[in-house]
């Protein structure tokens, strides 16, 4: 099987469609979502309605989670922005995806199994979002056995190895290659504004294909700023986080 696996579109449907688009050319068989669907100060709306479009599966993320919240009132910015643009039917809909799912070989997780919030693959390192090392992924894996894991949440693309043989993929983010993050206080930054998403091939072992796709970020970046929102326009246009902020 070819599987096509997406993560933290936050709300982002050019960059979506864009990599829909690559997928359909590159011939997979299924697509796999793997949370963060809306959350973001750009098309939160359409966005869930042509993810809802697409016969792919889901797990939810921690800001899917968020937006099943009964008012916007104590949601962050992105949340909120995001909660009053959708219907109640589509904020129904994200909070009730699965936390977990197995698509064959893959396990499938949106941060780490039975948690939306945590990094898996990163630890934070003098304010930086930095690749964890391999042993601590297993001991955050202890317990858990897939010949592949597939999760999100850290927006940032990499795939690894575990002493077990079991793969560990992060596709990167669809939608949001920078951030600002608290507790404790760090960036992440994929250092470009492309894009990602991956391919993995089963059956007769694992292959795995990491891609960066193109698309307007100049207009998505000015529908950031036309809603305020110049962290995100920077992050959009640059794939940093902006300077100070």
């Amino acid at each position: 099987m070819r599987l096509g696996v997406i993560a933290d579109i936050h709300g982002n449907l050019l960059a979506l469609e864009a990599v829909l688009a690559k997928l359909d050319d590159l011939g997979v068989d299924r697509i796999v979502n793997l949370g963060d669907c809306a959350s973001g100060p750009l098309w939160p709306a359409e966005t869930v309605a042509l993810l809802r479009s697409r016969g792919m599966s889901h797990v939810r993320g921690n800001h899917d989670r968020a937006l099943g919240a009964p008012s916007p009132e104590g949601l962050g910015a992105s949340d909120g922005f995001a909660w009053r643009a959708l219907d109640a039917d589509a904020r129904s809909w994200l909070a009730g995806l699965p936390v977990e799912l197995r698509l064959g070989e893959a396990f499938c997780f949106h941060a780490g199994p039975g948690c939306d919030d945590t990094y898996l693959m990163e630890e934070v390192r003098d304010g930086r979002l930095l690749p964890a090392p391999i042993a601590t992924i297993e001991e955050r894996l202890a317990g858990q056995a897939a010949p592949l894991m597939l999760c999100a949440h850290s927006h940032l693309a990499r795939t690894v190895r575990l002493g077990s043989g079991t793969i560990v993929l992060n596709p990167g983010s669809v939608g949001n290659p920078a951030y600002h993050s608290l507790g404790p206080a760090h960036v992440a930054e994929s250092g470009m504004p492309h894009a990602r998403c991956a391919v993995v091939t089963t059956g007769a072992g694992i292959a795995a294909e990491l891609h960066l796709v193109g698309y307007d970020w100049e207009r998505a970046a000015r529908q950031a700023d036309a809603n305020g929102r110049r962290d995100w326009a920077y992050a959009l246009r640059t794939g940093q986080a902006l300077p100070g902020g």
